[in-house]
């Protein structure tokens, strides 16, 4: 029921109300209390309100359980509700509105709140322009209410989903006729594409204006094709962002046919400009490394392919040198000579091209066992000291403790000393030395191959151990493929060792060879732990 106002309200007079028929009026408040509604008749001059017991029944109370009149009515009003019905009652006494009409809550007599909606009109007015007289209905719109609060809990909820998802949640809505446009676009959608929802919702094609534009008619197509055959929507397609990035895009979205014939899409966007980028590079990746293996095969075979013939070039020319029935001349076994000379480094070359496959493809073992470095180290220099003295280089081993040990297999350790002593040799200057030396290290031992020779500027140590990277050698006189250190560091590797370097321009450098030590403790459990 409406709330009386404690001040006098005039307002115009209704017409008069003819007599009802107080029988039918019964018949028409049950029927309308069937219903779910309550008709009241409020006399407000003696506040008194015919037809209660309907409203309160609505509320569960029982005939006679409140007394007829508007303030024990107001008592079981909500009081966050009842100024707002007040104002909506006296807005309708002065004659502002029509109808009165309200919503509000009131206490059920279990103690509960239920929703009301109240309608009702002043028919008749006292002599002074007072109310007299007003007739309403009373509904229980708690159902509704229910209804309206899941919804908009699901809404907000739906809201919330959105804010926190990484991408923009959307509806794309095309008509039959071609109109397009957005119903819905998460919050995100800002963050995401530097575009406003409010703005794609407008106006659908601002999103496509920022699309790039060699990606808008396949973008167009598939939504074409989508519409046609009801098939989800995937595309990929770049976005230009308000800082004049370009950012790849990632959609997908499911249509379904509306009943006036559109095509309503559910969808999610996102940025992919990460992943793509990932994908560039795995793709990168996979060719490199067919192509690193087409070319692993590639050397392996032509290696073993110049063997035969190389070896043969090599054995006739030794028959040449040795050939007493038919000796050569001084001038020829000095030609001679320089064949040799030749095919032995296109042999080694071969060599160690064989090895560089092996490595990478990772058929190369190597046997590990205790190995004695004086010896080894002796036999090396012994080897290439005649080359030393060739181009006067002067070579020594410095004292050292002849039963350090190291875990190496001896046939690639000594194969990686001959090439760093080679090295030391061949990048050295006359009058130059090489020295090698060792030193005990905790778990480990290293070996020391030091020359005097040109030394290797700092900006290329980086490259330093590139196949087929002689760094400032590429155009000098001295021989070399860049191969011999890739192979000698990827040896050294293997047998759990570190290869490390340093060196000085025109100051020559030191190579150092560092590899797990064998002592007592050691050759109980043949285990080195190395730091990295």
């Amino acid at each position: 029921m409406a709330v009386p106002s404690f001040d006098t309200v005039s307002a115009p007079r209704a017409a008069p109300t003819p007599p009802v028929d107080r029988s039918y009026e019964t018949l028409m408040r049950e029927a309308l209390l069937g219903a779910g509604t309550s008709v009241w008749e409020w006399d407000i001059a003696s506040d008194i309100i015919s037809g209660i017991d309907g409203s309160m029944a609505l509320l569960g109370y029982a005939h006679h359980e409140v007394p007829p009149n508007q303030d024990s009515w107001n008592r079981l009003i909500h009081p966050d509700d009842l100024q707002n019905n007040r104002a909506d009652y006296e807005q309708h006494a002065r004659g502002e509105t029509p109808v009165y009409e309200s919503e509000y809550r009131a206490r059920t007599r279990d103690g509960g709140w239920c929703w009301l909606s109240e309608r009702g009109r002043i028919v008749e007015w006292a002599a002074d322009g007072s109310p007299k007289r007003m007739v309403g209905t009373l509904i229980d719109i708690t159902p509704r209410h229910v209804a309206e609060g899941a919804v908009r809990e699901m809404a907000e909820r739906l809201r919330e989903i959105g804010r926190h998802v990484p991408g923009v949640v959307f509806q794309y809505r095309r008509r039959p006729e071609g109109e397009a446009n957005f119903p819905y676009v998460s919050e995100t959608c800002m963050a995401v594409t530097g575009l406003a929802p409010e703005l794609l919702m407008d106006n659908a094609a601002a999103f496509l204006r920022r699309t790039e534009r060699s990606d808008r008619a396949r973008i167009l197509n598939l939504i074409e094709q989508s519409r046609r055959t009801l098939r989800p929507w995937h595309c990929e397609f770049r976005l230009h962002m308000p800082d004049k990035q370009v950012r790849w895009m990632s959609g997908a979205a499911s249509p379904q046919r509306e009943a006036d014939g559109a095509v309503l899409w559910h969808g999610y966007v996102q940025d992919s400009t990460d992943l793509h980028e990932l994908e560039q590079e795995r793709r990168a990746r996979l060719a490199a490394e067919a192509a690193n293996s087409a070319k692993t095969v590639f050397l392996s075979r032509m290696s073993h392919e110049l063997r035969t013939p190389l070896n043969a070039v090599l054995g006739f020319s030794e028959l040449l040198a040795v050939d007493e029935q038919e000796p050569l001349s001084e001038r020829q076994q000095r030609r001679v000579g320089l064949i040799r000379d030749a095919g032995e480094h296109l042999l080694q070359m071969i060599g160690e091209l064989l090895d560089l496959t092996r490595i990478e493809s990772g058929k190369l073992a190597v046997e590990l066992a205790d190995v004695v470095l004086a010896p080894l180290l002796n036999e090396s220099l012994e080897m290439l000291r005649p080359k030393a003295d060739a181009v006067g280089v002067v070579m020594s081993l410095l004292p050292m403790d002849e039963s350090l040990k190291v875990r190496a297999d001896p046939k690639r350790l000594k194969q990686v000393l001959l090439n760093l002593l080679s090295n030391a040799i061949k990048y050295n200057r006359r009058g130059g030395t090489v020295s090698v030396s060792s030193e005990v290290q905790t778990g480990r031992i290293a070996v020391h191959v030091a020359d005097t020779g040109v030394g290797i500027a700092s900006a290329d140590l980086q490259s330093l151990f590139e196949p087929f990277n002689r760094l400032s050698h590429q155009h000098s006189t001295i021989e070399g493929t860049g191969i011999g250190l890739a192979v000698t560091r990827s040896l050294v590797d293997l047998m759990m060792g570190h290869l490390a370097v340093r060196s000085r321009l025109g100051h020559g450098s030191t190579f150092s060879v560092v590899l797990p030590a064998v002592d007592r403790a050691a050759a109980r459990d043949q285990l080195v732990s190395l730091p990295t």
